[in-house]
């Protein structure tokens, strides 16, 4: 006996017309469900309840010239080869959707042109094809969006005020992308697993994101400001914990904050603020702890800070600003090391900025740069391969700079390069090949460079008036030169132990 059940929901394709205060309820339950509901009017409310097979699920409230006010549509789907859309005009609108496993898609859209606010779109989806997509228009706005397994794709785009909106992945070739217009923005994307990639756009003033990534092909990109400029008081976080990282941000005008972390593989950071050197008063944080690294940041304007941190393996790290009072810190741990930092550009401008840049173990090199005036470098390296550089006031225009460069053991040299006025170039080296030069163009400057033991070797070159220079080599195979050129400079050269002597 062949047994048939027949319900007339599981089969019900529904299309429905009505206008004011409307309540529609659909539900199918299996084989080639299709329902599609259109109401028109004020407090409308659609529930649609699918369950198994071909599913799609419609429903749209408003039109004929945009009536949709406090609407709710709810959409649930199951199995198979799920879909569904709904579509709100006007204001104070919700939109709820479910769906768990097969084709899966589900879109949600609100306001259809600039018109309303106070709109909810909610989307959930559980497995295999996902894709969701939420675009809502006007003010105070929300969306969510949750995925946990499979293709993942999830997209929201806001514009007004007072937009929020957080998505998050769980596992599978994940993507995700939020762009926000308008002010007070916040987003949030999360993912976790596999083929990672986040995406967030805002513009205005007060926007917020972060992006969190857990493991696979991470990358994670955040612009803050533009289509000509906004973005104040912005703050973007942007945290990776392994495999194929990177993350980059990107700021406009000024009080903008950007903090970046990373945690293993093949790492890099990237940081702009204010490109277009327009503002200042921004912030980056740049962490790395290990494997590919890389940081790099550009900042441009006034009182901006650069402190970027690294950890291990093939560390790089390369900061650029231009403007005053910036302040470059940089710290690395061990093995590849470089570090690099230049303030002041083509037009000059770098005064009252501060370089800071520490190594402590192996391959090591630092340089840094400055022009005009009261700016300073500090260097410090501990271990290994060693260099330093600094240059300070590459075309003769200011002074009162000061370089400070500590080296404690192994490959050694440092160079120090200054022109200008009252200049000051400190440089210390304790152990093994030591190198360490001194050039100064100028008046009243200052050279002091202490050498302990092993290889030694000390120049100074000094051209002006008033300069003083000193030299003190206490161990192994010295040699110090000194050539000075010019009106009331003086030399002091202290050597002890071991070398050949010394040369004025």
């Amino acid at each position: 006996m062949k047994k048939v059940i027949f319900s007339v929901a599981a089969l019900l394709s529904a299309t429905m017309m009505v206008a004011q205060s409307n309540n529609s309820a659909v539900s199918q339950t299996g084989d080639d469900n299709l329902a599609t509901i259109t109401q028109v009017g004020t407090s409308n409310a659609s529930l649609t309840t699918q369950e198994g097979r071909s599913n799609s699920a419609e429903a749209i409230q408003g039109s004929d010239a945009f009536a949709s006010r406090n609407g709710i549509v709810q959409q649930t789907q199951t199995g198979d080869k799920n879909s569904a859309f709904a579509q709100h005009e006007e204001d104070a609108n919700e939109v709820y959707q479910v769906q768990v496993g097969g084709g899966n898609s589900a879109s949600a859209t609100q306001n259809l042109a600039f018109f309303g606010g106070g709109n909810v779109a909610d989307q959930l989806q559980e497995g295999n094809g996902n894709s969701a997509t939420v675009s809502q228009e006007g003010a105070t706005n929300t969306a969510f969006q949750v995925q946990f397994g499979d293709a993942n794709t999830a997209t929201t785009t806001q514009e007004g005020v007072d937009n929020y909106s957080e998505l998050q992945q769980e596992g599978a070739f994940n993507t995700a992308s939020i762009a926000q217009v308008g002010s007070n923005n916040f987003g949030v994307q999360l993912q976790v697993g596999d083929a990672n990639m986040a995406n967030a756009e805002q513009w205005g003033t007060n926007n917020s994101v972060n992006q969190e990534q857990d493991g696979g092909g991470n990358v994670a990109t955040s612009l803050q400001g533009s289509s000509i400029f906004d973005s104040r008081g912005g703050i973007v976080q942007q945290l990776q914990i392994g495999d194929e990282n990177t993350a980059f941000a990107n700021h406009e005008e000024d009080n903008n904050i950007i903090l970046q972390g990373q945690g293993g593989d093949a790492n890099m950071a990237s940081a702009e603020q204010n490109l277009g050197s327009f503002g200042g008063n921004n912030f980056a944080i740049q962490i790395q702890v290990g494997n590919g690294n890389l940081a790099e940041t550009s900042q441009n304007g006034s009182n901006n800070n650069s402190d970027q941190d690294q950890a291990g393996d093939e560390n790089t790290a390369t900061a650029s600003q231009s403007g005053e009072s910036n302040v470059t810190i940089q710290s690395q741990t061990g093995n590849g090391n470089v570090a690099t930092s230049e303030q002041g550009g083509f037009f000059f401008t770098s005064r009252g900025g501060s370089v800071d840049q520490f190594q402590l173990g192996n391959g090591n090199n630092a340089f840094a740069n400055h022009e005009e005036d009261n700016n300073s470098v500090v260097q410090t390296q501990i271990g290994d391969g060693n260099a330093a550089s600094a240059t300070q006031n590459l075309l003769t225009f200011g002074g009162e700079n000061a370089t400070t460069q500590f080296q404690f053991g192994n490959g050694n040299v440092a160079e120090a390069s200054q022109e200008g006025e009252a200049n000051l170039v400190l440089q210390l080296q304790f152990g093994d090949e030591n190198i360490a030069v001194s050039s100064q163009d100028g008046v009243s400057n200052t050279s002091d460079i202490f050498q302990s033991g092993s290889g030694n070797f000390a120049s100074d070159l000094q051209q002006g008036a008033d300069n003083n220079t000193f030299v003190t080599q206490i161990g192994d195979s010295h040699i110090s030169t000194v050539i000075q050129t010019g009106n009331g400079n003086s030399a002091v050269v202290t050597q002890s132990g071991s070398g050949p002597g010394e040369e004025f």
